[in-house]
């Protein structure tokens, strides 16, 4: 992502779970990363404990 546009980066993240949740003009909730799904939310907790 660190190639991509403001405007890719906005159409990207307005796809998410807490952008689509969230009324305009409203704040995120913070709780709402708890409900992300791929492709939005991949992280591999394993990778990161084999690492410690």
């Amino acid at each position: 992502m660190s190639d991509w546009s403001a405007a890719a980066i906005s159409s990207y993240s307005h796809k998410d779970m807490p952008w689509l949740a969230t009324k305009e003009g409203k704040e995120i909730n913070y709780e709402l990363v708890f409900y992300r799904e791929a492709p939005f939310s991949v992280r591999n907790y394993g990778d990161e404990m084999e690492e410690q």
